[in-house]
């Protein structure tokens, strides 16, 4: 991949009032920033966190996120509580609408497979939760509350935030949703915790998709539960979700190119970035057909502030590429949120009507 295949970011950094998270981030220090994120923890200001965040680059969210999630877990000298979650990409098809529930039956089942796989390691104690987790519930775990749940009898506050949330599934089609499974472990801290013996899903990834398949079951829907290695929670949800966008992108593109190619052919693939309301963006990968203008389909990949956006075109291109798809235009400008016919995606004869011009490959 080229430069000029990567696309523009369409986002906004806001403006912030230097703090010393800030200030910590410019200078590069790893010592400072972490010096600069105890006094902060300690003081328990998330808002200052959230403010950093905010105003950072993706390179800097990243690193300051990084350096959240190494604090916090060795928080504990010695033997201590650690937090992890797996992040489960759920691709679901169902013979007509129905709901997944947000339990797991049997999940000292789960706990004792991971045990015999290997991936516990030299965790004792260890536990997880029957709650299929949403993404929306893992962000409201805020780094202040993981930082207090390393306190004696504070771990009630953390597990109140990880509630069950069940899955509405559409009938006819295959869709891909995200959950996790929360737990913790002690691990002395010299020897690895659950998050570096269970990081190798090729031990242990397989057995648990088949263990959920068969408790998750019920007539008329099948379920794959898909790990993905475990996370800090503090980094789960974003790790989650990144893989949920890249299992959903694989769908639309198996689904629709094979139904493109039965009808007329290959498509026309257009990449954009489009500016949203509040500084937010979004890349957009658009199929579409000379011969058919009823073949019109559309990807969103909403971006997160810790995403860079040469990496997901990069996985857009891939994804493409994978598929045989030769006819990809890439638009160097930056777009509105819908065009002004009000189309949200942009057809390939839609092209010569765009302002400025474009780049094909």
């Amino acid at each position: 991949m080229t430069d000029m295949m990567t696309l523009p970011d369409p986002r906004v950094i806001p403006l912030v009032a230097p703090n010393k998270i800030c200030d910590a981030l410019q200078s590069g220090a790893d010592e400072q920033l972490r010096e600069s994120l105890l006094s902060v923890f300690e003081a328990g200001d998330q808002a200052l966190l959230n403010a950093a965040l905010s105003g950072s680059t993706p390179a800097q969210a990243r690193r300051l996120v990084n350096a959240m999630a190494s604090a916090i877990d060795r928080r504990g000298a010695g033997v201590s509580l650690r937090w992890f979650a797996i992040p489960l990409i759920m691709v679901a098809g169902a013979s007509k609408a129905c709901a997944l529930d947000g339990i797991v039956p049997d999940i000292e089942a789960v706990s004792t497979l991971l045990a015999e796989h290997g991936a516990v390691g030299a965790t004792r104690n260890f536990g997880l939760g029957n709650a299929l987790c949403s993404e929306q519930a893992l962000q409201s775990i805020s780094a202040v509350d993981l930082w207090s749940a390393g306190e004696a009898g504070q771990q009630r506050n953390l597990a109140e935030h990880c509630s069950p949330e069940s899955i509405a599934i559409a009938g006819k089609r295959e869709q891909v949703h995200l959950r996790f499974l929360v737990g913790a472990g002690v691990t002395p801290e010299h020897l690895p915790s659950f998050l570096e013996s269970a990081s190798n899903i090729g031990t242990w990834g397989m057995p648990l998709t088949k263990a959920l398949a068969a408790q998750l079951a019920q007539p008329g829907l099948e379920v794959l539960a898909l790990a993905r290695p475990p996370q800090p929670v503090i980094k789960a949800a974003y790790a989650g979700r990144s893989a949920q966008l890249e299992a959903a992108l694989s769908l639309f593109l198996g689904n629709n190119v094979r139904r493109f190619r039965l009808s007329v052919g290959d498509p026309e693939a257009v990449l954009s970035a489009h500016q949203l309301p509040g500084g937010a963006g979004e890349l957009r990968l658009s199929l579409s057909s000379p011969f058919d203008e009823s073949l019109f389909e559309g990807f969103s990949w909403p971006l997160h502030l810790m995403d860079e956006v040469a990496e997901v075109s990069a996985i857009m291109t891939s994804a493409l590429a994978e598929c045989r798809i030769t006819h990809v235009t890439v638009l160097p400008q930056m777009l509105p949120e819908r065009l002004p016919n009000g189309s949200a995606f942009i057809a390939g004869r839609m092209l010569e009507r765009l302002p400025q011009s474009v780049v094909k490959h």
